[in-house]
């Protein structure tokens, strides 16, 4: 936030921010596998890049780098000296094949996740992991040392006149560490409420012109999978993958038994092992910044190495095509029996498909994110529904919906137009979860932080003894700008607006103040924690998000969220939506002549009137009035719904 709101002091902020993360990457362990020799020559590089970066910068700035590599050295030894275990699953939320545990490929790891075998593999492959660690090294520390340097030149300025050079070397050096990094590329790939253009463009690259692997190995993989000759099962396939992505690549084929045309998608040689190696580099990561958090951080009570086990595990899911099989059938069986119209998912071939290979049925479309405006606004709003009834109704949800995922298909099928493609990541959630959620989309639209925090300690996000009369008023800063839509870019210039700073980010008196104080309340006041779950729930709506903002600039997941929640607290008679149904209707301050809370018949006109998508507003459109009935809406909407 202060990169992004402040004149003065925010380049140096964020340069800071960018030295202490080379100093963490320089200063990270070398996993317990390499003398000690080779660590202290980390560190030593580590002070030559930091010094000649830092040297137009003061005396203070220079002794704050050496307090940040101290720490971070201090850190990276206590985590060197940990066991490291694989991610755990008896908790995870990623829907995962819990029947075979035991399989393994040629390398020893297993095609299913299991914590032990992977484990094994880990302790067995020492020097290939510090390997790993140092082409991470080698390629990360240097750029973000040259962001780190133009920040101290001239600082977002300088950012912004080298930022096509700069997305074109973090796209390059993506590519260059392979599948893990590329799918973070792609998921940032559609913010263009976070990045500017030229980083978009090098990111959308990344989206399916990924480098292909050779046919005839492919072939090969193929042939070894089905146990057969290939023309024993298609008569023809394409010469060439129709689409290469970071971790299999795709091929058209016609099956020789009945002629239906087939999408063969087949895992990359060797994929499973350079995975496994770039998620223990990256939790030996989590593990030095979960360290420098608790430093200095400590009220916070985020655990981000769980985070990451659960991305971990999501990830390793993905290449477990038989488990990517049953997620999409499991899913196009629930969204037909909800009555989820608009959306077609492909049908699966399961006697073909394998833990490396996956036969589904072909659909020709064109990706979402590359159609019109209008058809993004249109297919945007049957996406969504279909989202949040995976989320809110049946508890199983698609978990990667990146661009390359929705196609608006050329030909409607079952009257459908959207078509969602790869199920290699899917969640689950529990029922009281899902109701916790609505409640808090309801309150949260109808900006009741009050009611909010209840949900959020019920979310595992904040604590039961959590300072109430802290955590509302930051809850109104920090939420209401999101509420509002528009992204990233548009939050930003909310709080702008909020502390008082004008379009050139120059403050008013006392505006950078407020806000650092602000700041310092979060992290030493308010003890909130992030629930592994999100990350998978986050990554979904971070992707969808970022379609349907380049459609609608002014697009915002909450509100347009709210007519299916209101529908949803009509319609089900569970005691959690009751209650939730309850405290709407009941918590408008009215009481009758007995002392006790009265129904609020407004507010029930309200609610009818928000399931059928009209809302009375406020805030210039952004929340949704709950005591007010929208005048375009019906008096008497009861009949609608009941239709609905």
């Amino acid at each position: 936030v202060p990169a992004t709101t402040c004149h003065a002091p925010p380049p140096l902020v964020t340069m800071r921010l960018l030295v202490i993360a080379t100093a963490a990457l320089s200063a990270t362990p070398s996993l317990g596998f390499v003398p000690h020799s080779h660590r202290h020559h980390h560190v030593r590089r580590h002070a030559v890049v930091t010094s000649m970066s830092t040297k137009q910068s003061g005396p203070g700035l220079d002794a704050m780098v050496a307090g940040a590599a101290a720490v971070a050295s201090a850190v990276s030894k206590d985590v060197s000296m940990k066991t490291l275990e694989a991610p755990e699953t008896s908790r995870s939320f990623v829907a995962l094949d819990r029947n075979d545990t035991g399989t393994v490929d040629k390398s020893g790891l297993p095609l299913v996740y299991n914590k032990e075998l992977i484990q094994d593999y880990w302790l067995k492959e020492g020097n290939a992991l510090q390997q790993r660690w140092s082409e991470f090294l080698k390629l990360s520390v240097p750029y973000l040392t040259r962001m780190a340097t133009y920040m101290v030149r001239g600082g977002v300025e300088e950012l912004q006149k080298n930022d096509a050079q700069l997305a074109r070397d973090a796209r390059i050096i993506m590519e260059e560490l392979g599948p893990t990094y590329i799918k973070v590329g792609q998921m940032m790939s559609v913010r263009p409420d976070v990045l500017p253009q030229a980083a978009l463009d090098e990111l959308a690259v990344l989206q399916d012109s990924v480098e292909a692997f050779s046919t005839k190995v492919a072939v090969a993989s193929i042939e070894e999978e089905l146990g057969c000759e290939l023309g024993a099962v298609f008569s023809e396939i394409s010469e060439e993958p129709v689409a290469a992505a970071s971790l299999a690549q795709v091929y058209r084929a016609v099956l020789k038994e009945t002629g239906e045309v087939v999408a063969v998608k087949v895992q990359r040689p060797s994929v499973l092992e350079t995975v496994s190696k770039d998620l223990y580099v990256l939790r030996r990561a989590a593990e030095v910044y979960q360290g420098l958090i608790e430093r200095f951080a400590p009220q916070q009570r985020t655990d981000y190495v769980a985070l990451l086990n659960e991305w971990a595990v999501g990830f390793y899911t993905e290449l477990d095509f038989l488990n990517e099989a049953n997620n999409q059938q499991i899913v196009k069986d629930l969204l037909i029996q909800e009555g989820c119209e608009g959306v077609y998912v492909p049908s699966v071939y399961h006697h073909l498909s394998t833990r490396k290979l996956l036969v589904t049925e072909w659909v020709d479309g064109k990706k979402l994110s590359d159609c019109n405006k209008d058809d993004i606004n249109k297919l945007i709003a049957v996406g969504q529904e279909c989202f949040l009834v995976q989320l809110l109704q049946v508890g199983v949800f698609h978990s990667d919906p990146h661009p390359g995922n929705l196609l608006k298909l050329n030909t409607p099928k079952d009257g459908a137009e959207l078509c969602l493609l790869d199920f290699g990541l899917v969640a689950r959630l529990e029922q009281k979860d899902m109701d916790t959620i609505v409640s808090a989309i309801i309150h949260l639209a109808n900006r009741n932080y009050a009611d909010l925090v209840d949900d959020f300690i019920s979310l595992d996000i904040l604590p039961q003894d959590c300072d109430r009369s802290k955590v509302v008023p930051l809850m109104d800063k920090a939420l209401s700008p999101y509420v509002k839509g528009g992204g990233a870019k548009r939050y930003e210039e909310e709080l702008k607006r909020m502390y008082g700073f004008d379009e050139d980010g120059v403050g008013a008196i006392g505006g950078f103040q407020s806000m650092t104080n602000d700041l310092l309340t979060v992290l030493n006041d308010i003890p909130f924690s992030i629930p592994p779950y999100f990350a998978l729930i986050a990554r979904a709506v971070v992707t969808l998000e970022g379609v349907a903002l380049t459609g609608n600039p002014d697009y915002g997941l909450v509100t347009e969220a709210y007519p299916f929640v209101a529908r949803k607290l009509l319609r089900e008679d569970r005691p959690e939506i009751q209650r939730a149904l309850a405290d709407v209707l009941y918590g408008g301050g009215g009481y009758n002549s007995d002392g006790v809370q009265a129904l609020s018949f407004t507010r029930l006109l309200s609610i009818l009137n928000g399931a059928l998508g009209n809302t009375a507003e406020t805030e210039g459109g952004t929340f949704v009035d709950i005591d007010s009935v929208p005048d375009e809406g019906a008096a008497e909407p009861v009949e609608q719904v009941a239709r609905q």
